[in-house]
């Protein structure tokens, strides 16, 4: 029944229990609101949403990470040897610098890993205690500093949520998440989502992270599993779980290995957080054809095609379903807008309006 016939049906009901008791009239009006409230609360579907090419200039055998931060997207060529990292301008399309090398030099990376500050972007070694931080303008112009920081060798990701506060994902552990502050540990918590001792735990829980400042939301979504957690930042410096959602999985443990079995669909490859919305990339089933666990990855076709947008209180409100698939995924924390790298059939960054 649409709005317009919900509103016919009440006015005219109305106009009958006036001739009866006002307690009828009570329970229509609560019916009323309850049937606009669950039609409220229905998932938006959206197939081919428009976006605006910003580059395809993305030449690279596997763009690795991305982010986004103050009109330009860093890009990662996950496969590049030197200048590893690109910086786009967002409104222009015109890259404005690339930089980052791999090798054993003192400012040279091994295993990099990526953050976002305050006007530019961290690059950390896992291996080695080196950090940089990169400033780039939009007039292409690029500065540099660097200092010592604690690597957490089996740390997967981190985030610095201040100049001198980092957060570590180590899957390894159980308490998956650690937090340094002038270098020294301060804080560890999040337990893992599956609770058996497992060998291969390093494997099956690394995942995703992403943290909201304004909102002092953080979000973490498993890629081996349909999980996500969201954690919120207390008054008194703690961290709390807030809401957390496991999909249908099944598995066996042997001699400590976890095995998913072959019809457990894995989770979100990405999250990109935008001002109102939670972003995972992610398959639907509803619209995709499904792709096993041991083909998903081998070949660019069998990516998702789908966003899955979910409000700060893990609330599903809209599925968007693409006619492409897409690899990478970062968003704008002051607007709904999110950024991704797509196989169209070659890469190009878009931009999505959520």
């Amino acid at each position: 029944m649409s709005v317009k016939e919900r509103w016919t049906y009440l006015i005219i009901n109305i106009y009958i229990l006036e001739m009866k008791n006002r307690f009828s009239l009570v329970l229509l009006l609560c019916f009323f609101i309850l049937s606009c409230t669950e039609k409220n609360n229905e998932i938006e579907r959206i197939a081919n949403l428009e976006y605006d090419l910003v580059t395809d200039s993305i030449f690279a055998r596997m763009p690795g990470s991305i982010l986004y931060q103050d009109g330009i997207v860093y890009w990662q060529d996950a496969t590049s040897p030197t200048d590893f990292m690109h910086a786009v301008d967002v409104k222009t399309g015109m890259e404005l610098a690339a930089f980052g090398d791999i090798g054993q030099g003192p400012a040279e990376f091994t295993l990099p890993l990526f953050s976002l500050a305050s006007g530019g972007i961290y690059i950390n070694d896992s291996n080695k205690p080196l950090e940089m931080l990169y400033k780039v303008d939009h007039k292409a112009s690029v500065s540099t500093s660097s200092k010592q920081y604690v690597n957490v060798p089996d740390a997967t990701r981190l985030l610095h949520l201040a100049n001198s506060k980092i957060l570590y994902l180590c899957p390894n552990e159980k308490q998956m998440f650690q937090l340094y502050q002038d270098n020294s540990a301060t804080y560890c918590w999040g337990e893992r989502p599956i609770k058996n001792e497992l060998a291969n735990a390093y494997d099956i829980f690394q995942g995703n992270i992403a943290y909201n400042k304004h909102k002092g939301m953080l979000i973490y979504s498993s890629i081996q599993f349909p999980y996500i957690a969201l954690f919120e930042n207390t008054k008194d410096g703690n961290w709390e779980l807030v809401k957390d959602m496991k999909g249908d999985i099944d598995y066996t443990v042997n001699e400590g290995r976890l095995k998913f079995s072959s019809d457990t669909g894995k989770g979100a490859m990405e999250i990109a957080l935008t001002e109102d919305f939670i972003v995972l990339l992610q398959s639907d089933y509803d619209t995709e054809e499904y792709v096993s666990r041991e083909q998903a990855g081998r070949d660019l076709s069998s990516l998702p095609h789908s966003l899955f947008v979910y409000d700060y209180k893990l609330n599903l409100k809209k599925i968007i379903n693409m006619s492409f698939p897409m690899l990478r995924l970062c968003g704008d924390l002051e607007s709904n807008t999110v950024y991704a790298i797509s196989v169209n059939p070659e890469f190009e960054l878009i931009k999505l309006e959520l």
